[in-house]
């Protein structure tokens, strides 16, 4: 008997929770009966972020970085942003760039105390999925002696590594094809 009181209470407690919810519309839903160039407005996690035309040098490094624009928690999950190093926590956006009419690429610097990287992360304009993502300048002050510069066209980016340990500086260059797809390809 009580089996059967319960069970009915439970059902009932179930029922009216999930009634009245068919007519609520979620923010996705309301976003559908926008035109398209709105929905894209509303969508555009990244809207304070400038773009800036091709091709583009990068040459980040501790004497010219400000720092201003720190990414939110929302957006650094959403582009897959990590740092597995705890003094590097803050990612600061930079630029954006066009790759195509559906792929979007954007410039994100990760600095801590001594070192600094500047990553480009190409991702869909329609949802933010991250395609790839290639460190194209780096800059270290704890030596002195290391550092990176990338430039960025609308066909590959060029990635000229320093190193000056040594007493003859070595000068190591990487090639990267843009994909239509927005992979970056390392050419050998």
């Amino acid at each position: 008997m009580h089996f059967k009181i319960l069970s009915i209470a439970v059902l009932s407690c179930f029922l009216f929770s999930c009634g009245g919810n068919e007519n609520k519309e979620t923010g996705n839903d309301s976003l559908k009966n926008l035109p398209i160039e709105k929905q894209l407005e509303k969508a555009d996690l990244l809207k304070g972020v400038p773009f800036k035309k091709l091709p583009v040098v990068d040459s980040t490094s501790f004497d010219d970085f400000e720092g201003k624009t720190v990414l939110s928690k929302e957006i650094a999950t959403k582009l897959k942003l990590k740092s597995d190093d705890p003094e590097h926590q803050h990612f600061y956006s930079r630029y954006r760039v066009a790759l195509s009419d559906k792929i979007d690429a954007v410039v994100v610097t990760l600095a801590g105390e001594f070192e600094m990287q500047t990553f480009l992360i190409s991702y869909t304009k329609e949802d933010y999925k991250v395609i790839d993502k290639v460190v194209i300048a780096y800059d270290e002050i704890a030596e002195s002696a290391f550092s990176s510069i990338g430039k960025v066209s609308k066909i590959g980016i060029v990635v000229t590594n320093y190193n000056y340990m040594d007493e003859e500086p070595v000068i190591e260059t990487l090639n990267y094809e843009i994909e239509p797809s927005g992979k970056f390809v390392k050419k050998h």
